[in-house]
């Protein structure tokens, strides 16, 4: 089925200091739902992997509507849109028990050579199935490239990528790089707010061992919007790049 839907459970060890999924567990749960129905449809890893290739996530935007609390049951939906140059387009929801939509998102994907670790270009691969995309989009609008670091000063937390960093793949998994922007801020600030939009762009491969920086400065086009650049110590390498704009909370933190 083109459309497909999964119960997730917040699990206390899926939760920040605010006692809220935080924002990395939301992106994992959005992967782990995505690779769930591309297996479905026949689109899996394990069938990309019988042509030596696999699914690598390139670009997300998550638009938030608010972050559940532990212990919370949630509905995630999920359905492919397509395919727009070299990306396989695929839009995720987030719902509470009452059926409240708690967040969307739009992500675009490439199919990677294994060996090569070269795009391959996804139209190809899914043109059978184009027509049979639904229309409706999560966010209005596809994920777009993240403006870079601007010129400045710059606060930077150094990282060292471990063992738990990386999937199968064996480059840094997705939701580490959001985990590692998240890290960049202080209690008291994600106390008392919440994110209303990440934006991320997947430009190069992690790998373990690897020392990486993540530098963060203000956005220049957002109050309360900042951009994390996270580059390779070694050479300079950009390996992906964050803008979180944020909104303060209403209430105290999680009891929106």
């Amino acid at each position: 089925m083109i459309t497909f839907e999964r119960s997730y459970p917040v699990n206390i060890f899926n939760t920040d200091i605010t006692g809220r999924l935080s924002p990395g567990a939301m992106f994992s749960f959005f992967e782990d739902l995505a690779g769930r129905h591309a297996n479905e449809l026949g689109w899996g890893r394990d069938n990309l992997m019988n042509d030596g290739t696999f699914w690598a996530l390139s670009r997300m935007t998550v638009k938030v509507e608010r972050l559940p609390l532990a212990l919370e049951e949630l509905t995630l939906r999920t359905w492919p849109r397509g395919t727009d140059l070299i990306y396989a387009l695929r839009d995720l929801e987030m719902y509470d028990a009452a059926g409240n939509r708690l967040a969307g998102a739009s992500s675009s994907w490439v199919i990677v050579d294994y060996h090569t670790r070269k795009a391959q270009r996804p139209d190809r691969a899914l043109a059978d199935l184009n027509m049979m995309f639904p229309e409706k989009k999560a966010i209005g609008t596809n994920s777009r490239k993240v403006p870079p670091l601007p010129a400045g000063d710059h606060r930077a937390n150094r990282h060292m990528v471990m063992l738990d960093d990386i999937d199968v793949n064996s480059h840094v998994n997705n939701a580490r790089y959001v985990y590692w922007a998240i890290n960049t801020y202080e209690p008291e600030f994600l106390g008392t707010h919440t994110p209303d939009t990440i934006e991320v762009n997947y430009v190069q491969e992690g790998h373990l061992g690897e020392t990486v920086s993540i530098l963060t400065g203000i956005s220049a086009d957002a109050e309360s919007a900042f951009i994390h650049s996270v580059r390779r110590e070694n050479d300079g390498a950009e390996l992906c790049r964050l803008r979180i704009r944020w909104k303060e909370n209403e209430s105290p933190a999680g009891r929106q």
